[in-house]
């Protein structure tokens, strides 16, 4: 016999499953781009440090070849060890290792619950009840134990996402399509 719900429950089940992949990409993107910044903040830390070694270890003759034209190489020195400090300061405080990784397990959450819905919707006429509530329950633990997304990068992030879904559908349509040359025809077709 079939649950007198079961419509809504895929009705539901769409929506989570919309949602999440969504989501998914929110928190890819989030991700991504703090795993950028700490890459470049690790980058300029190791560079700076290096450049501040080498100029205490060398010859005061060479240390002025490292130093900047009508500059103290003490003074360089100096300044190079409060930029390597400040820098390292701001990747403290702004931990943005963390805060990748945050959204890497959010993202993970997320895509399970996609790819649990995507199962049910392709595989089932009918969903079960205890099934469809396993899916609810998960896909409310995503948003209660995940990352947050900013309320301020909410609408930036989902127009990444619809551009992404145009873009893979213009790419399935025509493989040999550029990408940034759809990106500006989506961009003309939707601002005239």
């Amino acid at each position: 016999m079939t649950d007198p719900d079961n419509s809504s429950f895929r009705t539901e089940a769409e929506r989570i499953r919309r949602v999440a992949d969504q989501l998914c990409s929110a928190h890819a993107a989030l991700r991504d781009r703090f795993a950028r910044r700490q890459f470049a903040a690790d980058v300029a830390i190791l560079l700076l440090s290096a450049w501040i070694t080498s100029m205490a270890f060398v010859d005061p003759k060479m240390a002025q070849w490292l130093t900047p034209p009508r500059l103290d190489s003490q003074l360089w020195i100096g300044l190079l060890g409060a930029v390597t400090f400040g820098l390292t300061l701001i990747q403290f405080k702004a931990d943005w290792r963390g805060r990748s990784e945050a959204h890497q397990r959010s993202f993970t959450m997320y895509a399970e619950v996609k790819r649990e819905a995507g199962y049910f919707l392709t595989t089932s006429i009918d969903i079960p009840a205890k099934d469809f509530q396993r899916l609810v329950d998960r896909y409310d633990m995503a948003s209660d134990v995940g990352s947050g997304i900013p309320e301020q990068e909410f609408l930036p992030l989902k127009q990444h996402h619809k551009m992404k879904i145009e873009i893979s559908r213009l790419i399935d349509e025509k493989p040999g399509a550029f990408i940034w040359l759809a990106k500006i025809k989506l961009f003309l077709r939707d601002n005239r």
